[in-house]
């Protein structure tokens, strides 16, 4: 077999046929992706969006055989003698006179025609040419000209690419997650003949289509989340992605401009994710707290035999800067114990290429979004070593009990396009929410579980686990407030829709708090919250069999930090 491709994308080069096949097999089974080998001859943008989007995995094989399809064969030198100096001058005066014919034909017509070119045959064009020139050298390029002016039959302007709008930020939404939205949303409007244009940055594209006959382009970056909001800021995006949420400074940076991002009008909830903490398949850990988790991420704890396992060198690998999945491990899990990520980690800006460097080392440990894990083993995580450690499931991420539980965002300007706004309020409705689940990450779609009776739990808690099933999400406040927050005001109208469909059905509210203050306080407190969600849904036609106030019982996060205490502060609703 040829070393090196020839170039010829056909269906008779076996050379060709052969790699095709092997690149089609490994990516059905390495990723259980279907690539078709017709289109991959006859088409070359479905060709080059395969191939970059294959090389992103960084499966090793497979970029072997991209590489051998990139590896075309160098023409062969061919045996006639060069020209001489003569016979150069002789053809190339001509060429010129030619070329400056042409142009100074076509800005004749252009000035006196200038929305309608005049149709020309290389037959006619050529004769004028001719005539302009002296005999010999029009006898001279006869051949020349017959071959080279082929002038079409009619000239049509190129329709202008409008571009409908830019998102930019993170990477773990704009990967996988924000495309198959903004198919979705398309699709929704009956536009079906959309493509993806890839450059030679692999966290960039441009989704195209035709609507009415207009050429239009939707941008998406996918860099980092800090890059939502410099990109907003600047103006260089309509739509900002986020793994986290904005900060104080960065509100106050955009409001101005922009409006206030804060608001539940701006900021938009599309997803839930678990920062997932992966090892290698064959690593005999099963659990970790926070503050384990820190000690080695900081590389004070760097061998795995200071853990209980083989003496192994653990390995680190680390988003990058720019990306919120960083900023959220930093968050939750390093400042949370005043430590620095270790010099010795690997940055990565891909989650994919992170997820794949950890399945190929057995010391190695890393973070990632849950859809991202693929051949390697999550962890479950403790919050503190008095809490129980709790696996990233979409269950315990839904309601958020997971330790390491995140949310996803859109950030849009309050004087944002209709088009932008119909698109954030698509990823949030139930059609949006069902591609969420789709692309590995969290719907927000409300879904039942059997709970069950636990050790610490109050007695009336226990007692609804034996007739009543939990649902999928929690109502969250702020600080000493009865107000939701941003995703409960959403959650609200989607569990009234969840009990339309469930007529019959009845609720249970269960308020919950953190520990600050006393207790007789915090237990009354956690009931005036649960009381705050039963106004809210009677208000709006469903009844709440009953109200409990479960105090400071069963945290399943860390006191000691704002972030822990607020998810601590939740009602949970369970149905009988």
């Amino acid at each position: 077999m040829k070393t090196v491709f020839s170039g010829v994308w056909q269906s008779k080069n076996t050379s060709l046929i052969t790699k095709l096949n092997q690149l089609g097999q490994l990516a059905k089974s390495e990723f259980d992706i279907e690539i078709s080998i017709e289109k991959m001859l006859v088409e070359e943008h479905y060709r080059q969006l395969v191939l970059s989007e294959l090389f992103q995995l960084g499966h090793k094989k497979i970029n072997h055989i991209i590489g051998w399809l990139n590896s075309v064969d160098k023409p062969k030198q061919s045996s006639y003698k060069k020209p001489s100096k003569n016979t150069m001058r002789l053809l190339a005066a001509p060429a010129v006179i030619i070329s400056l014919g042409v142009l100074i034909l076509l800005g004749i017509f252009s000035f006196y025609q200038p929305s309608i070119l005049p149709v020309l045959t290389s037959k006619n064009a050529t004769q004028q040419i001719r005539t302009a020139l002296p005999v010999n050298s029009a006898k001279a390029i006869t051949a020349l000209t017959d071959n080279l002016l082929q002038v079409p039959a009619q000239i049509k302007p190129q329709e202008k690419t409008q571009v409908v709008f830019r998102l930019h930020g993170s990477n773990t939404i704009g990967e996988k997650l924000a495309p198959k939205l903004l198919e979705g949303f398309l699709q929704q409007q009956h536009i079906n003949n959309f493509t993806w244009q890839t450059t030679n940055k692999p966290l960039e594209r441009t989704l195209t289509y035709q609507q009415d006959g207009q050429n239009y382009a939707i941008e998406l970056h996918a860099h980092g989340s800090s890059t939502a909001f410099t990109d907003l800021k600047s103006s260089k995006a309509d739509i900002g992605m986020a793994s986290r949420r904005i900060k104080t400074s960065e509100i106050k940076q955009l409001q101005q401009n922009l409006g206030d991002l804060n608001k539940v009008g701006n900021e938009h909830i599309i997803g839930l994710d678990g920062l997932a903490v992966i090892v290698n398949q064959n690593n005999a850990i099963k659990q970790l707290s926070s503050e384990t988790l820190a000690k080695i991420f900081s590389g004070t704890i760097s061998n795995w035999s200071q853990l209980g396992g083989p003496p192994l060198p653990i390995q680190l690998y680390a988003r990058d800067q720019h990306s919120g999945t960083w900023d959220t491990f930093k968050n939750l899990v390093l400042k949370k114990y005043r430590k620095k990520l270790a010099k010795q980690a690997i940055r990565l800006e891909s989650s994919s290429e992170l997820s794949n460097l950890v399945s190929q080392n057995e010391g190695a440990i890393g973070f990632i979004g849950l859809n991202y894990v693929l051949h390697n083993k999550a962890l479950a995580i403790s919050a503190t070593k008095d809490t129980t450690a709790i696996f990233p499931t979409r269950f315990t991420i839904g309601t958020e009990d997971y330790a390491l539980s995140r949310r996803l965002y859109f950030y849009t300007p309050t004087s944002a396009s209709d088009i932008v706004k119909n698109f954030a309020q698509f990823t949030i409705s139930r059609q949006g929410q069902e591609i969420v689940a789709a692309t590995g990450l969290i719907s927000q779609n409300i879904k039942l579980e059997q709970a069950y009776p636990l050790k610490d739990a109050p007695v009336q808690y226990n007692q609804y686990t034996k007739n009543a099933k939990r649902l999928s999400l929690n109502f969250r406040f702020d600080y000493a407030t009865k107000d939701l927050d941003n995703k409960g005001k959403r959650d609200l109208q989607r569990l009234v829709s969840f009990m339309e469909e469930h007529n019959g059905r009845r609720l249970v509210l269960m308020g919950f708090s953190d520990s600050i203050g006393a207790k007789l306080k915090n237990k009354d407190l956690s009931f005036k919250r649960a009381k705050s969600v039963e106004q809210a849904l009677t208000s709006r036609g469903i009844p709440v069999l009953a109200v409990e106030a479960m105090g400071e019982a069963l945290p399943i996060a860390n006191n000691n930090t704002e972030a822990g205490r607020k998810r601590n502060r939740r009602v949970e609703v369970w149905l009988l």
